[in-house]
């Protein structure tokens, strides 16, 4: 978390094991808050091995129901 904010930056580490060997894709993800209670989160997705798996990105859209105090 980025202090002051519910901005986040981040690492995903995806592997997988099978009989095909061993792969694992990287996933740097950041959070950004556009309003009190939605945010987008971006990730990348980065193959350490091009064999199975190609670059890669998609874009989540994070909606958080107000907190009751």
């Amino acid at each position: 978390m980025l202090p002051g904010t519910r901005n986040f930056l981040g690492v995903e580490f995806n592997k997988y094991f099978g009989p095909e060997g061993f792969d694992v894709v990287i996933r740097p993800q950041m959070r950004v808050s556009v309003a009190d209670n939605l945010l987008v989160g971006i990730v990348r997705g980065i193959p350490i091995s091009r064999v199975n798996e190609r670059l890669s990105s998609f874009i989540r859209l994070i909606y958080e129901p107000r907190h009751r105090h």
